[in-house]
């Protein structure tokens, strides 16, 4: 496993990155593409944020295995979610008084929304954590180092099949793990100027 630190030198000037043409987890012939989008936290004059994008190759076979750890992290933590902030939206919305003056008047709705949100994330994430440790024997490690995906929402990471980023330093950095330490190495040759 090899951990890459790329400075962003100019955050309203997206980086260019260039992963070699072979699957980032096995190295073998790239056939799919699965395109990366992450926020860097600026904006252009125009009011556009500035991010970050990439397209990482993979393999039929790893593109699979990554499809299938979708099925058991974040198509569980949004449908149950959305699932329970519905639930929890009617009854607190019914028992949330109105407000006096016009700017109280819809209150109940923001009120119902927000604790409807909040148990959402809550019971997603316990859904998720427990088919996580259900099928944990079946998915190995890729499951397991997988953080839960509230996390990854408000961290702005990704995490695929053989490769992981995430911001540090405020922004100033992004963090490039590869399982694969060729895939590493030659992803260093590729983005010379990045990788400085």
């Amino acid at each position: 496993m090899i951990t890459i630190d790329i400075p962003i030198k100019y955050s309203k000037k997206p980086l260019r990155l260039t992963f070699p043409d072979r699957c980032v987890n096995c190295g073998k012939t790239r056939e799919k593409i699965l395109p990366v989008k992450l926020n860097a936290g600026a904006q252009t004059k125009g009011g556009r944020m500035v991010q970050i994008e990439f397209d990482v190759p993979l393999c039929p076979d790893c593109a699979a295995k990554e499809a299938k750890i979708g099925n058991v992290t974040w198509i569980p933590f949004f449908l149950v979610g959305l699932l329970t902030c519905a639930v929890v939206f009617i009854p607190v919305w019914l028992a949330t008084p109105e407000g006096p003056t016009l700017q109280t008047q819809e209150f109940p709705y923001v009120f119902a929304a927000f604790v409807g949100m909040i148990a959402g994330v809550i019971v997603g994430s316990l859904v998720e954590s427990g088919l996580k440790l259900l099928l944990a024997p079946v998915y190995g490690k890729l499951l397991r180092n997988r953080p839960l995906t509230v996390f990854s929402i408000f961290t702005d990471s990704e995490d695929l099949i053989g490769l992981s980023t995430r911001f540090t330093n405020g922004r100033k950095n992004l963090k490039v793990t590869f399982e694969n330490d060729d895939i590493a190495r030659d992803f260093i040759a590729l983005n010379p100027q990045e990788t400085e």
